[in-house]
Order: structure tokens, then C-alpha cells, then sequence
């Protein structure tokens, strides 16, 4: 019995999803994304109309499949500033515990190749990023609530610097191999975060 078409939508933009990811948007060609996906180039142009539509189809994905499993845990309402490192950690395991390594993060790697112009591309983008520093700013306003040592501005300039810090993490764990190094930048990160909020550190 055939599969449903969404099935088949689905293993294409699963398939599309692991090799943009392994080699960037530009490095793509059609032919390479009709060998990568074992899916014909008029079945793929069946479902989307073009290698970039395609693409941001693996950018929503990418928050399905990878984001919320991981980041789910720090957008809870119970949680605090323990599992924002856990978050950081778990990462890192992730991405080194993989054969081959993962190839860091997704949305940092398009950031990096990202065309001024491709306003479209850059909606996907923003959403994580936004998304990140709202988690933050959620675990931060819940922490300090207990001192009230920043104000509103200052909690969300933290959200910003965090989530800034972070995507520049998953960048340097593209080139940094030493799992160490890694996780010390993690406890430096929040121990600061932690005397900021005047916080118990974790």
C-alpha cells in the first residue's frame, strides 16, 4: 500500500533537513538535494516550489524536531535557572556524542551565510532567535522575582546578552572539539548570569 502524501512530504523535508544542515543552504544544488532525499526533482517541485521554499519548510521543521525537544524544557513554567544550563549541556552532548559530530547549530550556520536581502529567510531566523530570548527572559523574571534586583529593562537586556552568547556557543562548537572547553563556557556563562540575578547558582 502507497504511502500518504504526507508521509512522503514528510521523509523529503526530513531528508532535506539533514543535508542542508551538513552543507548550508548555498553548497545545495537541486541535483545534489534529488541525491540526498532519493526524491525525484519534479517530486520535489510537486510539494514546494523551489530549493529555498524547500528550505524554510527544514527551518520550521528544525524547531519541531530539534528545538523543542531540547529548549521545551526551559519554556516550561516552572523553570529556572538549572535548566537553562541543562539546556546548554544537553547540547553539547548532543552534538558531540553524534557520528560524525553534528554541524553545530542550523539557524547560527544560515545566519552566517544568510543574504541581506532574503527578508523571507530571515523570518525564520528571527523566530528562534526571538524564541530563545523569550525563554530566557521567562526564567530571568522568574528568578528574579525572588530579589527584584533588575528592572524590566534590565532583565530583558540579560535575555538579549544570553541569547547572544549562546548562539555564538553553538558557533564555536563547529571548530572547538574539546567537550571541556565547552562546558566550562557553559559554567562561566551562568555563573555570571546567576551574580547578575543574585541568584543560587546551579
Amino acid at each position: 500500500m502507497p504511502r500518504a502524501k504526507s508521509k512522503l512530504r514528510t521523509d523529503l523535508v526530513d531528508n532535506a533537513l539533514t543535508a542542508f544542515w551538513n552543507n548550508g543552504f548555498h553548497a545545495l544544488s537541486m541535483d545534489d538535494l534529488v541525491r540526498e532525499t532519493g526524491v525525484s526533482r519534479g517530486s520535489i517541485y510537486g510539494d514546494f516550489k523551489g530549493k529555498r521554499e524547500l528550505f524554510h519548510a527544514c527551518l520550521a521543521r528544525y524547531q519541531q524536531t530539534v528545538v523543542t525537544p531540547h529548549f521545551g524544557k526551559v519554556e516550561a513554567e516552572s523553570a529556572r535557572l538549572a535548566d537553562i544550563k541543562q539546556f546548554l549541556m544537553d547540547g553539547i552532548e548532543m552534538q558531540k556524542s553524534s557520528s560524525p559530530p553534528m554541524p553545530g547549530c542550523l539557524v547560527v550556520n544560515t545566519l552566517a551565510q544568510l543574504d541581506p536581502t532574503d527578508a523571507e529567510t530571515k523570518k525564520y531566523l528571527d523566530f528562534h532567535i526571538n524564541r530563545l530570548t523569550s525563554g530566557f527572559q521567562a526564567v530571568f523574571e522568574r528568578e528574579n522575582a525572588a530579589t527584584g534586583t533588575l528592572s524590566d529593562k534590565e532583565v530583558s537586556a540579560l535575555a538579549e546578552f544570553v541569547t547572544t552568547s549562546v548562539l555564538g556557543l553553538w558557533s564555536n562548537s563547529r571548530r572547538n572539539a574539546d567537550v571541556t572547553e565547552l562546558r566550562s563556557y557553559v559554567d562561566v556563562l551562568i555563573s555570571l548570569i546567576a551574580t547578575k540575578l543574585r541568584a543560587r547558582c546551579p
